[in-house]
């Protein structure tokens, strides 16, 4: 483990440390988030539902302003105003029990906290170009384990305050933003000289082409839209899980606690189950295509499989199954982008891409509800499986776009 951990470049590392600590951070805010509003602020569920909705549409316009940023404004300049902004907001969000306040705090907090989004993944790809799918699947672990570790350190924060998880978030923050400050700078000279100093190198390793895929001089619209449509509908899929599924277990008399330990299964697989998402890429989806392609596949078995699936064991194999789409699709998804992303485009095509997961997001709860109340739940499920295999159709295509065709180098399979 120490070994492979001090394979990856000390820039990867500084950033894979940095956004387990971000992650933390912010997942000490968002599980209690109703809780809070419903509880402390005394507002109906459904009023915290669609402020929730109002703030994944504020993250989706951070997201894209922050890629924009990041590319045109100034890569550190854009971490210091996003991350000034988050602090601030979180301590304000920590003394407040103003409503009207808090509704404008919240959506401020999606806004900054959105522009933040982009900025893991694009640093990956600035600053370790050749890394490929190591660098961006890296981040994607370490956000989980900080979600796995904020949402623990989250409930022992509001069992002393609520106040507490707000500004728990802001402390950790400083750290992320004090690390980016002390260390960032030297680190992007750095990658900046190297890429200046780099010339048409291809390289053999034990018979494998390591040749870094040729940027594309213009954004290719087609094929990043494509992609997109792919990632949005995907995301729908996701939060089923979260939204309908949620109530529709309880129906059946599963309780909250089975549903709590199927995110347990989920963020285990996903901190535990590297090597066996390693072999399904080795055996099955050699590249980046074949793994988005395998992923939305794996999505619609997932909701068939819970088509027919009545007792909490068919939900326990659901998730396991969703979750091993979600390991292949998630990181794979960036990674696509950043193979025909410009130079200096960086943080506006990141940006995009998680301005769609928030798109999905947003448009999931509201598409499963009208679903569910229209043809309860297997005909929700179905449809499910249905726009998975529209997903595929995207993921497929995307490639018919580019000017050349790509194939994944070796190094970017997870090792």
């Amino acid at each position: 483990m120490r070994q492979k951990w001090e394979s990856y470049p000390s820039s990867i590392r500084l950033l894979t440390i940095a956004a387990v600590i971000f992650s933390t951070g912010m997942a000490c805010i968002w599980p209690l988030v109703t809780i809070y509003i419903h509880n402390h602020l005394g507002k109906p569920l459904t009023v915290a539902g669609f402020l929730l909705l109002l703030n994944q549409g504020a993250f989706l316009i951070g997201s894209i302003v922050g890629g924009m940023m990041f590319d045109r404004w100034g890569k550190m300049r854009t971490i210091v105003v996003g991350s000034i902004g988050g602090i601030l907001i979180s301590v304000c969000l920590g003394v407040t029990q103003d409503f009207t306040v808090y509704v404008v705090l919240l959506l401020l907090n999606g806004l900054f906290y959105g522009s933040l989004s982009p900025v893991m993944n694009a640093l990956a790809v600035v600053l370790w170009p050749e890394g490929g799918r190591k660098g961006i699947n890296l981040i994607y672990v370490s956000l989980n384990v900080g979600v796995a570790a904020g949402s623990a350190l989250g409930g022992f924060l509001a069992s002393v305050s609520f106040a507490w998880t707000f500004f728990g978030n802001a402390i950790s923050q400083v750290i992320v933003l004090t690390m980016f400050m002390l260390i960032l700078p030297r680190q992007l000279k750095l990658a900046e000289q190297k890429r200046q100093l780099q010339t048409t190198t291809p390289e053999q390793a034990e018979g494998e082409l390591l040749r870094e895929p040729q940027k594309e001089t213009k954004v290719v619209w087609g094929a990043l839209l494509l992609l997109c449509g792919g990632l949005l509908i995907s995301w729908i899929v996701y939060v089923q899980w979260t939204t309908v599924l949620s109530a529709y277990m309880q129906s059946l008399g599963i309780s909250l606690r089975q549903y709590s330990l199927l995110w347990t299964l989920n963020g285990g697989l996903i901190l535990f189950g590297q090597p066996l998402i390693a072999w399904v890429i080795r055996s099955f989806a050699r590249t980046l295509k074949a793994q988005m392609l395998l992923g939305a596949y794996i999505f619609a078995l997932s909701m068939l499989i819970l088509s027919q699936s009545t007792v909490y064991a068919g939900f326990v194999a659901g998730m396991f199954i969703m979750t091993l789409g979600e390991m292949l699709v998630w990181p794979a998804v960036p990674a696509v982008a950043a193979q025909f992303t410009p130079e200096g485009r960086e943080g506006f095509i990141q940006g995009l891409i998680a301005g769609t997961g928030s798109a999905g997001r947003m448009l999931g709860p509201l598409l499963g509800a009208f679903i569910f109340q229209s043809f309860h739940a297997q005909g929700l499920l179905f449809v499910m499986a249905g726009l998975c295999l529209l997903s595929v159709a995207f993921f497929a295509f995307h490639t018919s776009f580019q000017k050349r065709r790509h194939q994944v180098p070796v190094q970017n399979q997870v090792s």
